[in-house]
């Protein structure tokens, strides 16, 4: 599908219909890991780097 059959408004709502919006939250650039370290922990960001275990009991609050 290009462009102009996107837009074309005789086009059944389905078809136009948006499927979702994207936020995305303004970031400060804080602390970063050296290169060698971001590579092992999978992240640059520290305040990313958290364990599945941490993650599901819902104890990342993003900072």
């Amino acid at each position: 599908m290009n462009y102009n059959e996107c837009t074309d408004m005789t086009m059944p709502d389905t078809v136009r219909t948006s499927v979702g919006y994207a936020y995305v939250p303004i970031q400060m650039l804080g602390r970063v890991y050296t290169p060698e370290k971001a590579l092992e922990r999978g992240t640059i960001f520290p305040e990313l780097d958290i364990s599945i275990s941490e993650y599901e009991r819902g104890l990342y609050d993003g900072k």
